[in-house]
């Protein structure tokens, strides 16, 4: 017995050992991924240019436009934050610069067919998409993001470390306030004698940037008439959103279009039109913020109906692909964008280990390059391990 009893402790010691040895390995892993995924994003060349190369070139270029293009880039950069790469704060810095650098007023600029106006902007220079022309939609998509970065900014402490870091951020605030914020929503009374259209438009994934912008701004603004606003547009949003989604099968089926828009100033439309998958990231997006938040409105069972809807509707296992729509069904004029999940649905790998798993395998295939999504589906990837 007493040679039986050593040996257990000894096991059992052992079995000790290799478990920390274990853990230390695993986090050790992490780390290095961190740097690992923070290295690709720079150096890892496509077409003789990197990840960081071509957001640098669009953050240049004065296209609004090319802006919608760098919300993967802000929202990489914000999913990696929690990496504490001081490097992440600096590149996100960057593209913000050289973002508004690029606005000029709205009555100086050159070609602009649009609001010719006080407030500083850019205009569209594809000609295929709304061109010379200034575009709320094209602004909000990557301003979602940017104006999260700002908060983070602020609950990391960055902020107050120094003087040039709190001049630096209160320019920028300041900038969003006064020339996307209110901007649009004197644009929108002067268009429609609505304040909030342009913020709520005709579709639920149009409506999810503003109502992210107003969550995170009025979160950092000092001013009382804009947290007034902000508050009003994501409650408008929030009730147009929960009038869309429809339980089925403990999942969540919806339609980009509102379905009901009485009491709000968003726009009705008579033909329905269900959520496409690609789109679809940005309502996801905005839930899950919402909830991160501690919006009362969206609660766990919603991300779990999100996750539902991923594993139960939208997955083909037999595949390894995403189908397009959020009912399960194809779309013959934009097929396989259903592939396109970086930047709403696979932040529900942080929530359900089942999808986790089905978003790793779908990582093994060559259609997360889609979009050039892989850094983002990388770094979303990287956080649910880490925070989760």
């Amino acid at each position: 017995m007493k040679v039986n009893r050593k040996n257990k402790v000894i096991i059992l010691m052992l079995i000790l050992t290799l478990g920390c040895c274990k853990i230390y390995g695993q986090n050790k892993d992490l780390n290095k991924s961190s740097v690992s995924i923070l290295k690709s994003y720079t150096e890892k060349k496509t077409n003789n240019r990197t990840n960081w190369d071509l957001a640098v070139q669009r953050s240049k270029s004065g296209d609004a436009y090319q802006f919608m293009a760098l919300r993967r880039d802000f929202g990489f950069i914000n999913e990696m934050i929690y990496s504490n790469d001081l490097t992440v704060i600096e590149k996100g810095i960057t593209l913000i610069d050289n973002i508004i650098t690029t606005s000029k007023i709205s009555s100086t600029i050159k070609h602009n067919k649009t609001n010719k106006d006080r407030f500083k902007g850019w205009i569209s220079q594809n000609k295929d998409r709304e061109y010379h022309k200034e575009v709320a939609l094209y602004e909000s998509y990557s301003f979602f993001y940017i104006t999260q970065f700002l908060y983070l900014l602020k609950d990391k402490g960055w902020v107050n470390e120094s003087q040039n870091n709190l001049k630096w951020w209160r320019e920028t605030r300041d900038f969003v306030e006064e020339n996307v914020w209110c901007k649009w929503k004197e644009r929108s009374i002067a268009l429609k004698d609505k304040e909030y259209w342009y913020f709520l438009r005709q579709r639920v994934h149009m409506g999810s940037h503003w109502a992210g912008i107003a969550m995170y701004l009025r979160e950092i603004t000092e001013d009382k008439e804009i947290k007034r606003q902000t508050k009003e547009v994501q409650n408008q949003y929030d009730i147009l959103l929960k009038r869309n989604l429809k339980t089925v099968n403990n999942t969540y089926i919806w339609h980009s279009t509102y379905d009901d828009v009485t009491g709000t100033d968003a726009q009705g439309v008579n033909k329905p039109i269900i959520q496409d998958v690609s789109h679809g990231n940005h309502v996801v997006a905005y839930i899950i913020a919402a909830y991160e938040f501690g919006n009362t409105n969206w609660t766990k069972n919603d991300i779990q109906k999100l996750s539902n809807t991923l594993k139960n509707i939208i997955y083909n296992k037999q595949k390894n692909i995403f189908n397009d729509n959020v009912d399960g069904t194809s779309d013959s004029t934009r097929p396989g964008w259903g592939n396109f999940i970086a930047d709403g649905w696979a932040k529900l790998a942080g929530y359900d280990m089942d999808v986790r798993k089905i978003l790793m395998e779908f990582g093994k295939t060559d259609k997360i390059d889609k979009y050039y999504q892989n850094m983002q589906y990388e770094a979303t990837m990287f956080k649910s391990i880490r925070t989760k």
